[in-house]
Parts: C-alpha cells; structure tokens; sequence
C-alpha cells in the first residue's frame, strides 16, 4: 500500500486510479487529453487501457471528474456496446463545450488537445487543485 507522501517521479502518493482522476480533474472545458497522455501525466507510461478502466468505473458518471474529455490516440471517442450508452454520452458532452464529433466518434484533437506542461501539472497535484473543470465566467 502506498503512503502519503511523493513518489519518485514528483507526484503525490496514492494509488494510480487516484492520479488518473486527479489529471484528469484539470483538463479543462473544450479541451481534451488522450488516456496515454493522461497516464504519462499521472507518472504511468504504457497504463493507457488502466486509464480507461479506471474512468469506467467512476461510481456516478455525472461527476466532477470530466471523463468525457479523454479519447484515444486517433482522435476519437471509444464507441462499444459494453459502454452501455456512455459513448452517445461522452460526445453529447463533448458538443455541448462546443467540440464537434461526428457519427463515427471522430473529433479534431489537433484543435482540441491539452498540452501542458508536465510540470505545472505536478505542481496542481501537489497543492490539491480541483482543476479547471468549466468555463471562466465571461
């Protein structure tokens, strides 16, 4: 078990599903993040697929967590049946912040695609930042 504190890479201690959510806590509104780039931030390279269960297995998929801004390395979202729905979920909310997604799930993540720096990213975790999940009031 892992104990407070850092671990070797600059990063927080806990498990790796808490860092994945805790990166993917920043990513902020109309932007998006790949789940290989989300486990490289959270200081897993290669968890690309742990990435992706551990967003499935949110408990409330209405949650402040935004799952629905990471896709896959191509650009789209992953559309399954096993989904059961929170694919046709994942890009209403996705156009709703205004990120167009065609019927195949395809985006454009050249346009849309997050790149901080990895770290400013270390250094939100280490101060506990929510993340800016929504829109800055205009």
């Amino acid at each position: 078990m892992e104990t407070a504190g850092k671990q070797g890479h600059g990063l927080p201690a806990g498990t790796a599903t808490q860092r994945f959510y805790a990166v993917t806590r920043l990513i902020p509104f109309g932007r998006l993040l790949t789940y290989g780039r989300v486990a490289e931030l959270a200081g897993h390279f290669g968890a690309a697929r742990q990435v992706g269960w551990a967003l499935r297995r949110l408990p409330d998929l209405d949650t402040v967590i935004p799952w629905h801004r990471v896709v896959n390395a191509r650009g789209c979202i992953s559309l399954s049946e096993s989904r059961e729905g929170s694919d046709w979920l994942q890009r209403q909310l996705l156009i709703d912040e205004g990120i167009a997604v065609d019927g195949e799930g395809r985006l454009n993540l050249r346009r849309h695609l997050w790149t901080p720096d990895p770290s400013e990213v270390v250094r939100l975790l280490e101060a506990g930042a929510p993340g800016p999940t929504e829109p800055s009031p205009a």
